[in-house]
């Protein structure tokens, strides 16, 4: 037996540790913008192709409450998400414009299969008011594509140490699962209930919002170099079809990886 979620939806969204994410990457920065000041060398090389192993380091969680109708009384489901801290995939090109002033463009993905966390109150067939609870796991994605656009400060720190400072504007592709329906069984008298699993809707957002982030690379021949980097970017996804609450999506990422100099 299934209990259809089809009457109406609202959502709960919170970004974990939104702070201590923004606190660790605005110092990070500034340590790398004091170097900048000091160097006066401006880099011999055109443009930077990187290629980077990465880690995002935040964890956002966000509840759904739907709410249904069954044996002519309302039921509840909630369901609470998490994304957990995953590997990402970045590459991305720096072209050295005028002096240490560039432009630059990456992009980065993002996957989690997880799962949340389903509660359900379901109404009782005989006895109006006593509904029965049900609880259980069911097995999410989530996605994130992001197109990172760049203004980037590149300065030579040393003969083999490079430093690139960018930020700008963030394109995401935002790939959602929700849990819509729950099914269980139950059997006479119906006084209880057993949760059996949960049907799941995808969805699908394209949003804007903006990054931050630094990338250090230490020279090993003329045109290659080892680099170590960190980006936050971060924007809101709204599904208007769901009637849900702003999405936070991106975060913080640390890696690690090559650069193809030119």
């Amino acid at each position: 037996m299934i209990a259809r979620a089809h009457h109406r939806q609202t959502f709960a969204f919170r970004l974990a540790s939104p702070a201590r994410l923004a606190a660790f990457t605005t110092l990070i920065l500034a340590g790398g913008m004091g170097a900048t000041a000091s160097a006066q060398a401006t880099p011999e090389d055109r443009a930077a192709v990187s290629i980077t192993a990465g880690y995002q380091t935040s964890q956002p969680t966000f509840s759904q409450s739907i709410t249904f109708e069954e044996y002519s009384e309302e039921g509840s489901l909630t369901t609470a998400y998490a994304t957990r801290r995953r590997p990402v995939a970045d590459a991305g090109l720096t072209l050295r414009l005028w002096r240490r002033l560039g432009v630059g463009v990456a992009g980065s993905y993002f996957h989690d299969a997880g799962s949340a966390t389903v509660n359900a109150l379901l109404p009782n067939p005989f006895v109006f008011g006593q509904p029965r609870p049900i609880s259980g796991p069911a097995s999410v994605t989530h996605d994130e594509l992001a197109l990172h656009l760049q203004v980037a400060y590149w300065a030579t720190l040393s003969p083999r140490v490079a430093l690139i400072i960018s930020g700008g504007p963030t394109v995401f592709r935002v790939d959602q699962d929700f849990v819509s329906d729950v099914t269980f069984s139950h059997a006479d008298p119906f006084d209880t209930a057993t949760y059996e699993g949960s049907s799941v809707i995808r969805k699908r957002q394209t949003v804007t919002g903006g990054n931050i982030g630094g990338e250090l690379g230490w020279r090993l021949a003329r045109h290659l170099a080892l680099a170590g980097s960190v980006r936050y970017a971060h924007a809101n996804a709204v599904f208007p079809d769901t009637n849900a609450d702003a999405v936070p999506v991106g975060g913080l990422h640390i890696g690690a990886g090559l650069h193809l100099l030119f």
